[in-house]
């Protein structure tokens, strides 16, 4: 993900194209480095080799890719002890503020950064690398006791969000919930409350999937019709399971782990679909990919199991860092993070990246220079 790599050209090109280049890339890339050692981790992947690099880095933002980074964070670790990494959830506007700031070494973020952060981050830092390294399904999590299975097109959705359906038994919402006993209570809509890359995801797939509902626009704040803010996607998660009759958005793991039901939404294809390792790889497999890697993710596949509302997430990151022992360390988090970090997705309910995605970021991350 980075839009200023001398070697790097924006064309948009799909997960396919260009695969075998780039393995060549990558390949050249890799070559030997006297400063860093290889050592094979117990855990996850006791077969894969790891490039292990010393020091401390840390960084800050996406609360959507938490889990699987804080996941990582502790395979690396005990895969190469002379490492620390620390990771704070903060929200991918923070995040990037933070990074901007130089007060983290790499930011979190679950889209691109807009033009005046980029220009804002790279005048303080130079060229800031946009690296895809995870992906995943935006769940939309409820709290209503007497359903269990709750399917939502991106109209009702958009009108519930909209604050245009106000009762769990609103006509719109029982006839694409056809035998399903909904109740009269309200629906209490709980939203983020800060610079979220998650809502920025959320809303752009409103926007694009029923656009003519929602009204609000896409970004990572946007003016909300309706609901209460809750900081964070543990934040919202947290508020949607205090309250009755409500409902909210974050990333899969964080409604498993609260055992919150997760609606099924229906996709361009027809069908409805919950997110999973399986639907978010299919909705991924029509997104485009410009050769900055700022992926431009289809809301509306026709793929019958694909879940729409799927996203990835970025790593945000100079590309010649001040400090040579943070870079090399850095690189070799992230170059870790594409090749058996990979392998945690499904047991954290997130997506791995595409094989061909994966080229592209790993030749990107060896472009990070000390």
């Amino acid at each position: 993900m980075n839009d200023k790599t001398s070697n790097i050209h924006p064309k948009s090109a799909r997960w396919t194209g260009a695969a075998i280049a780039l393995v060549a890339l990558v390949a050249a890339a890799c070559g030997t480095n006297n400063n860093t050692t290889t050592k094979k981790p117990s855990s996850p992947a006791a077969n894969t080799s790891v490039q292990c690099a010393s020091g401390t880095i840390s960084g800050a933002g996406s609360t959507f890719v938490q889990t699987i980074v804080q996941q990582w964070i502790k395979d690396y670790a005990a895969a190469c002890p002379g490492a620390t990494v620390n990771y704070q959830g903060v929200g991918s506007g923070a995040g990037i503020q933070q990074l901007t700031a130089g007060t983290v070494d790499f930011a979190g973020s679950d889209v691109p950064m807009s033009a005046t952060e980029q220009t804002g981050a790279e005048a303080k830092q130079g060229a800031v690398l946009h690296i895809p390294w995870s992906a995943g399904g935006i769940a939309v999590e409820y709290n209503v006791k007497s359903v269990s299975d709750l399917k939502l097109t991106p109209d009702v959705l958009a009108g519930i969000f909209a604050g245009k359906i106000v009762k769990w038994d609103d006509p719109a919402i029982k006839q694409v919930n056809s035998g399903v006993t909904l109740p009269s209570e309200g629906i209490q809509v709980i939203h983020r409350s800060d610079g979220s890359g998650t809502t920025a995801a959320f809303t752009s797939y409103l926007t694009a999937a029923a656009g003519t509902v929602w009204k609000s626009g896409a970004a990572k704040d946007v003016p909300w019709p309706t609901g209460q803010g809750a900081k964070g996607s543990d934040g919202v998660t947290a508020a949607v399971k205090q309250t009755d009759g409500a409902i909210g958005y974050a990333e899969l793991s964080f409604a498993k782990a609260n055992s919150l039901r997760v609606a099924q939404i229906k996709n361009a294809g027809g069908s409805f679909a919950v997110p999973d390792g399986t639907s978010v790889a299919a909705a991924l497999s029509s997104a485009t990919v410009p050769s900055d890697l700022k992926v431009k993710i289809n809301y509306s596949p026709t793929d019958p199991g694909a879940y729409p509302i799927s996203t990835t997430t970025f790593m945000l990151v100079p590309q010649k860092p001040a400090d040579p022992v943070k870079a090399k360390l850095l690189k070799a988090f992230v170059l870790y993070a594409l090749g058996p970090g990979q392998q945690a997705a499904d047991g954290l309910s997130y997506a791995p990246l595409p094989s061909s995605l994966v080229n592209q970021a790993k030749a990107v991350a060896e472009s990070i220079q000390g």
